[in-house]
């Protein structure tokens, strides 16, 4: 087998937590990653969910070597990622791009959209004006825009053509790897659903492999052909898209396919009771990862003792994936059943099955 195009292994990440209100006071460290590993291969798609503050951005920014890791290694292609120095080498910016959540911000206000386009062209191919002029025409076509945008500003556009545009610059370096940071959680979902359909056919016209970082597992669902679901800081469960939503194994893969809002009346009474029965633990959690237990049990109703005292070895499921759960390893069963069984709900995700505009995260 040829080795992944992505290989994150065991990655920690920790933010120092600064001073308190006092001068003498320092706030404990924020682990926003904690032994994180993943892979990706040559033109697939990883989907990578969670709630805010999981550590997913905080995971792709390292990929992106905005960011340095306490420990572990991040390797891409022939790249060494941990191993670099101050900062990232241009051969690497060339191979990994990125599309940012808000496009308002992510493109330059005082620059024509030609210029935004052509900048990385430049810089990456020693493109002249003529010539990277042209190629920006061609990106932006390619994105289903048109030359005469070429003339434009950022803000003569809306938002799923802003968005668009950032796709186009991001395409512009021919990378191997794209992270997407939220790229449509700022659309409405009409737009959302076209941009989703125009990064799937870009997908298979270079062969790009995606990063797809977003909150709604319905989105991801249908993007996506692995879902690694973080919670806390932690990988809980990394497997197949449909199999994930169809089949969950932790509970709280389960809880974010109960949130998934479903038009019809009778499965979205389902959900709502599922919901408040994943509800009966602890309100919420205390704001920092765990270190050596499991971050979800202040919330999990089915929390052992166990639980509060180790974090999880990984379990394989029966449909070929990974939890991180110790209900698969020493739970009773629940309700007769262990708790890979209790979510076997194929409506589960039926809100993205044909389209992901019916998903509005």
């Amino acid at each position: 087998m040829s080795a992944p195009l992505l290989d994150i292994d065991d990655l920690t990440i920790v933010f120092g937590g600064g001073r308190g209100a006092l001068p003498w006071q320092k706030l404990p460290d924020v682990r926003a990653v904690q032994h994180v590993s993943l892979q990706i291969d040559a033109g697939d798609t990883l989907g990578l969910v969670g709630e805010s503050g999981s550590g997913k951005t905080t995971l792709g920014r390292a990929v992106l070597r905005f960011l340095r890791p306490q420990s572990g290694s991040i390797r891409l292609g022939d790249f060494d990622v941990t191993g670099f120095g101050r900062g990232a080498p241009v051969e690497y910016r060339k191979v990994v791009q990125v599309v940012f959540q808000d496009p308002v911000g992510s493109l330059n206000p005082s620059m024509l959209v030609g210029s935004i386009i052509a900048e990385p062209l430049r810089i990456h191919f020693g493109m002249d004006s003529a010539a990277a002029r042209e190629r920006a025409a061609e990106l932006l076509t390619q994105v289903g825009l048109q030359r005469h945008h070429l003339t434009r500003y950022p803000h003569e556009f809306s938002g799923g053509q802003r968005q668009r545009i950032a796709v186009a610059r991001a395409l512009a370096t021919e990378p191997d790897l794209l992270v997407l940071d939220e790229p449509v959680s700022a659309l409405d979902v009409s737009t959302q659903s076209q941009v989703i359909n125009l990064l799937e056919r870009l997908q298979r016209e270079t062969g790009m492999a995606y990063l797809f970082i977003a909150h709604d597992l319905a989105v991801v669902r249908h993007t996506c052909r692995r879902i690694a679901v973080m919670y806390h800081s932690r990988i809980v469960e990394l497997g197949e898209s449909d199999d994930i939503c169809e089949r969950p194994a932790h509970p709280y893969t389960d809880l974010l396919l109960a949130s998934i809002p479903d038009p019809d009346p009778a499965v979205q009474h389902v959900k709502s009771q599922r919901r408040r029965e994943l509800a009966q633990g602890v309100a919420g959690a205390s704001g920092r990862a765990p270190i050596d237990s499991c971050p979800f049990a202040e919330r999990c109703p089915h929390a052992m003792d166990v639980c509060r005292e180790s974090f999880p070895e990984p379990v394989a499921t029966s449909t070929g994936g990974t939890v991180w759960c110790h209900l698969h390893t020493s739970g009773p069963m629940l309700g007769g059943r262990p708790v890979s069984e209790l979510a076997t709900r194929p409506e589960a995700c039926q809100a993205v099955s044909t389209s992901p505009s019916a998903a509005d995260g």
